[in-house]
């Protein structure tokens, strides 16, 4: 364990923060995984939302700042919000089954609420694109019918997403949902993989008013 938070320590202490507007800016690959590591040590899930900068175009989410906690045998929800203190727009909560959630309390929750009136997985997996491919059911879920003209209706630009993980045939998401949101279709992902969704927001420029990054990081659970 003293060796794990070690590399956490130089994970958060090596990563290069690139601040626009004090937001963002810490590479994903540096904050992911200690974030990551506190869900898959408290065998729990969770949610990330929050503002970034989006200015690299790498089509990866950039973490906001994050410290490393004085004391990593504490609860996972006490070391989260320890590891964003400096955040003073972070929220850090839990959910009465586990779940976790980071909020920045000034994340606009629109996108999040629009609601889906059928979505089913298995009829995706019957036209070829893998549900047991946690991309995929991103991929899917994020560009729902509903999300793609909620965005084109109030400018907002969703780039490509690459995050690849290895993946197997089993399990795969399946079922379908009816009259829920964007966010519950997330929360559902997570029944079939603990992890951790992302939702960053991002200043749009020119016709974009707002750019958005959906991610998912598997837990390994």
């Amino acid at each position: 364990m003293k060796n794990l938070w070690l590399h956490l320590s130089a994970a958060l202490v090596l990563a290069s923060p690139c601040w626009c507007q004090s937001r963002g800016g810490q590479d994903h690959r540096a904050t992911s995984w200690p974030v990551v590591e506190v869900l898959r040590r408290g065998k729990i899930s969770g949610s990330l939302e929050y503002w970034g900068s989006c200015n690299n175009e790498r089509i990866f989410p950039d973490f906001p700042p994050a410290t490393t906690p004085s004391n990593p045998s504490s609860p996972p929800v006490q070391t989260l919000r320890e590891m964003f203190a400096n955040d003073e727009d972070m929220q850090v909560t839990q959910e009465p089954d586990g779940t976790i959630r980071m909020v920045e309390k000034s994340v606009p929750q629109d996108l999040l609420s629009v609601k889906f009136g059928h979505i089913s997985f298995d009829e995706e997996q019957k036209r070829g694109s893998p549900m047991y491919i946690p991309q995929n059911v991103l991929q899917f879920i994020t560009h729902a019918p509903e999300v793609e003209t909620f965005m084109k209706d109030h400018a907002i630009r969703q780039p490509p997403q690459m995050i690849n993980q290895s993946s197997s045939p089993v399990p795969r998401v399946s079922g379908e949902l009816n009259n829920v949101t964007l966010s519950e279709a997330l929360d559902y992902m997570l029944k079939t993989f603990p992890g951790l969704w992302v939702y960053e927001n991002c200043p749009g420029s020119g016709k974009d008013k707002r750019v958005v990054v959906f991610a998912f990081y598997r837990t390994g659970q």
